[in-house]
């Protein structure tokens, strides 16, 4: 057996053995006992195992990849990091006129919106377009006779992961190292699709006219020149509000550019596979045993990913020792209040608890976090299942009652 984290690999005592006997109990007896189903419960508090059923079946995580996203992230940018959107001139700037062009440089930002799309979609947080305008004309821009270019050439120009499928341009619009209101567009013109820097240069020049700037030609997408003069930027929330508006909701888009961006934090190019390796490399260095994973992508999207139950449940445990605890465990929903939990246990002990990453895809389910039992002990698990077609409802139903019955367990 691969041992994981050095934690114990030994089945609890008697004293929490009843609890690890309820969860078995509810995993027995489900539709959910085959071998696509692995399971792992860990007492942090008393650091022993709760319960363990096929820890170590890699298996597809879905959207509990996010979690690994969300740890790199969080190391490497630094919880309290922003992200900048940065304007820059070319040409030469006389009496208000600009004889020449800006160019909008992206820096990776996945909140950069529009302010009516901010107020609906981030409860008014990300970087604004408007924020952008205002500084250029305080800057004494007043007319650009040439155009706004937009640059997106800190990540490659891949939109999609491997391994997704074709469908999959609703689940994630084209990753980009800038787009504007997460190029929702591309979900009604897939035609579109390879445009997300131009949509964003076209959506700064119509602020710009909003703001009384003219501008004399229609937006591109290129290349900063060199000597370009930085005008204004903006910045984005800090990366811990970031991955929480990731976890949330289950963003991939936001999982997407993350992983990315973690990638040229790293001084690599900013490309789904160098995010990914970034994400093996922190999180091994952490002492998490990756061995047979298969980290394809930030989101958990991609029908190639592989990760067990102790994978997961290991992220989540040494995600507990680190300065950014707080934000990591924060960001995810909780049970009954908040994103992808909204709606599930809205009572009983799980209630205002339970903090988890949710998971879905046609072939998965999983739901892995924290729980806090009635005597105090903090509870991680992971729990991941798979199967051809998954009834998600019967899938959501088994994990409920198993986070129930851990909160409402007293092991000593």
């Amino acid at each position: 057996m691969v041992a994981i984290l050095a934690l114990p690999v030994a089945f609890p005592q008697v004293a929490s053995a009843s609890l690890g006997g309820r969860v078995g109990t509810i995993v027995s007896h489900s539709r959910f006992a085959g071998p696509g189903t692995g399971v792992a419960v860990y007492d942090q508090t008393a650091r022993r195992w709760i319960y363990q059923r096929r820890p170590l079946s890699e298996l597809r995580p879905a959207s509990n990849m996010k979690l690994t996203t969300a740890a790199v992230a969080l190391a490497d940018l630094g919880a309290g990091a922003r992200l900048h959107t940065t304007v820059y001139r070319t040409g030469v700037l006389s009496g208000g006129t600009l004889t020449g062009s800006l160019w909008l440089v992206g820096g990776g930002d996945p909140s950069f919106s529009t302010g009516a799309f901010a107020r609906h979609a981030y409860n008014g947080a990300g970087s604004h377009v408007s924020d952008l305008a205002a500084a250029i004309r305080a800057a004494g821009i007043r007319r650009v006779t040439g155009r706004v270019w937009g640059v997106e050439s800190l990540f490659d120009s891949v939109r999609t992961g491997p391994f997704w499928k074709a469908s999959y341009w609703r689940d994630c619009p084209p990753i980009s190292a800038l787009s504007v209101n997460r190029d929702l567009v591309s979900f009604f013109k897939p035609y579109s699709y390879h445009q997300p820097a131009t949509r964003a240069a076209e959506a700064l020049r119509l602020s710009l006219r909003s703001h009384g700037v003219r501008v004399g030609h229609d937006s591109r997408t290129s290349t900063l020149p060199g000597g370009a003069t930085p005008v204004a930027s903006v910045r984005s929330p800090r990366i811990a509000r970031l991955v929480r508006l990731m976890d949330q909701p289950s963003d991939n888009f936001f999982a997407e550019v993350l992983n990315k961006r973690v990638a040229v934090a790293a001084g690599k190019a900013g490309t789904m596979r160098n995010g990914r390796r970034e994400a093996r490399r922190y999180l091994t260095s952490l002492g998490i045993n990756l061995t047979g994973a298969k980290l394809y992508d930030g989101s958990g999207l991609s029908l190639g990913d592989r990760l067990s139950a102790r994978q997961i449940l290991a992220v989540l445990h040494r995600a507990s020792a680190q300065s950014w605890a707080g934000s990591f465990r924060s960001s995810l929903p909780l049970a009954g209040v908040s994103g992808t939990l909204r709606d599930r246990m809205r009572s009983g002990p799980a209630f205002h608890n339970a903090r988890a990453k949710t998971g879905t895809l046609d072939s998965a389910s999983a739901l892995s976090g924290y729980v806090t039992t009635a005597n105090g002990h903090t509870i991680v698990f992971s729990i991941l299942m798979n199967r051809r077609s998954i009834n998600v409802a019967a899938a959501h139903a088994v994990q409920d009652k198993i986070v129930q019955t851990l909160a409402s367990g007293r092991p000593r």
